[in-house]
C-alpha cells in the first residue's frame, strides 16, 4: 500500500525521533513535534503503518516490571475426594501458572469426587498441590496411602494420623492411619482451578 504523505510525515518523525530519543516515542512525543492538536490523529496514522509493516509496537506497550512468570505446569492424572484410588503420574497436560518457588515443586491433579465440596474442591476442578511432606493441622494434603492416594484435611488424634472430609455429603467419613510405613505425604494443596 502506498502512504499518504501525513503517513510517510509521521513515519519519518518516528525515525527521527528513535534515533534522537535513543528509544521509539510515544505518541504525544510524536504529536508535540509535528504540532498536532490532538494524539488521535498520530494514532490513526500509527495504526495504519502498524497494519502495514512499517511500525511494530511503540514504547508505551511494555509489560510491567512486577508480572510474574506463567510456567507449565503439568497435569500428572485423576485424584479422588473420597475413597483413595491407585495413584497413577501419567502427564495429561500442561496448565500455564504463576507460582513461588521452583516450578518444578508443582503439579495439578484432577480432582473426582464430593468429599471435599465444602473446602472448594469439586469434582473436576485442578487442584495445585506444592511436594510437601511435612504439612500443618488442617492444610488439604495429598495423601498416599499405601499406592492409593486420595485430597484430605491433614489431622493429628493421639499417635494417629486422621485425614478428614470436608463435605456435605454424610457418606464420607475420616479416614485413620495407624500403619505409618504405609503413608506418606505427596503434598499439599494451593489452590483450585475452576473447569
Amino acid at each position: 500500500m502506498k502512504l499518504t504523505t501525513k503517513q510517510k510525515e509521521v513515519l519519518s518523525t518516528i525515525q527521527e525521533l528513535t534515533e534522537k530519543l535513543g528509544a521509539p516515542p510515544t505518541l504525544r512525543e510524536v504529536r508535540d513535534f509535528l504540532s498536532y492538536k490532538n494524539t488521535s490523529s498520530v494514532q490513526r496514522h500509527t495504526d495504519i503503518l502498524k497494519k502495514n509493516g512499517y511500525l511494530g509496537f511503540s514504547r508505551s506497550l511494555k509489560i510491567k516490571k512486577n508480572i510474574k512468570k506463567l510456567f507449565n505446569i503439568p497435569v500428572v492424572g485423576s485424584i479422588s475426594c473420597g475413597t483413595p484410588l491407585l495413584a497413577e503420574e501419567n502427564i495429561e497436560a500442561y496448565v500455564p501458572y504463576e507460582v513461588k518457588g521452583d516450578y518444578r515443586d508443582y503439579f495439578f491433579l484432577r480432582a473426582m469426587g464430593d468429599s471435599m465440596n465444602n473446602s472448594g474442591i469439586d469434582d473436576g476442578d485442578l487442584v495445585l498441590v506444592k511436594k510437601e511432606s511435612s504439612p500443618s493441622i488442617g492444610e488439604k494434603i495429598v495423601a498416599l496411602i499405601g499406592d492409593d492416594a486420595t485430597i484430605k484435611i491433614f489431622n493429628k488424634e493421639n499417635k494417629m494420623i486422621v485425614l478428614k472430609p470436608n463435605s456435605n455429603n454424610p457418606i464420607h467419613k475420616p479416614i485413620y492411619i495407624v500403619d505409618l510405613d504405609n503413608f506418606m505425604v505427596q503434598g499439599k494443596v494451593v489452590d483450585v482451578m475452576k473447569i
